[in-house]
């Protein structure tokens, strides 16, 4: 006579063939995936949503590049750097537009975390799309300013804008990744590369190289499509990521895109 399982054995044991099962809810044995906020968060981790949101980091770069200073705004190092310059040359006036960007920046990240918290919940229940909306406002309302507005005013903006998008979206089908800048991408790209050339060809490997090769040749194409529209509509180039961005939530909403696999 066979031996009868409890169910939630029975249902872990099937999700092990099931990718989209592997989180289970124990009070219920039902998969956890199956809860919208649960299908909201794999849908955020998919390659569609991680490829989009990194040509709208490279097209956020270029703009503030090629329109505004010629600063990038989404990444820090540069500003720390030259901060550092500044304090030893003893420009403390020009120190000070360096100091001011990785403030927001600062801010930015500290605000992603804060909606993530557990006594938050209640209050922003889906903190991907909060934090889309706050983004796509932000931008928004930049592209309506004149030209004639302080670069320090944009660039301020965009480096919170960007610090929000980076802290809420930074992770791709299990491993972590940047849609505001690419050094870490590019090295994961190689790594992973080399991973499966020397070390059995796994095709998991060669799958995690060749999805970081997408997520890199997208910020390039981002970045190439800020430089063609910055010097063409000026601000109003923001348009583009607006509705890049605008695409990715309503991808959200609609559950288009494809949940990631699990290993």
């Amino acid at each position: 006579m066979g031996k009868s399982f409890p169910p939630t054995v029975v249902a872990i044991a099937g999700s092990m063939n099931n990718p989209e099962t592997a989180a289970l809810d124990p009070k219920s044995a039902q998969p956890a995936f199956h809860s919208p906020g649960n299908r909201l968060e794999h849908r955020a981790k998919s390659l569609g949503v991680s490829a989009s949101l990194a040509a709208a980091g490279g097209f956020l770069d270029a703009f503030t590049y090629v329109g505004h200073g010629h600063v990038f705004a989404n990444a820090m190092t540069g500003n720390v750097v030259l901060l550092g310059v500044d304090a030893i040359s003893g420009s403390w006036s020009r120190s000070l537009h360096h100091l001011l960007p990785i403030f927001m920046f600062l801010s930015g990240v500290a605000a992603a975390r804060i909606i993530r918290l557990p006594r938050m919940c209640r209050f922003v229940r889906q903190p991907q799309l909060a934090v889309l909306t706050l983004e796509l406002l932000l931008l928004l309302t930049l592209s309506f300013l004149p030209r004639t507005t302080s670069d320090f005013v944009i660039t301020m903006t965009i480096a919170f804008a960007a610090s929000l998008q980076m802290t809420t979206f930074r992770e791709i089908e299990g491993r972590s990744y940047s849609s505001t800048f690419t050094s870490g991408n590019l090295r994961t790209m190689v790594e992973t590369f080399c991973e499966w050339a020397f070390d059995g060809r796994k095709p998991r490997h060669l799958r995690e190289s060749r999805v970081f090769a997408i997520i890199c040749s997208m910020f390039l194409f981002g970045a190439a499509a800020g430089a063609f529209a910055t010097p063409r509509l000026f601000n109003r180039a923001l348009w583009i990521d607006v509705a890049v961005l605008a695409l990715v939530e309503a991808s959200l909403l609609r559950g288009d895109w494809r949940a990631p696999a699990t290993s």
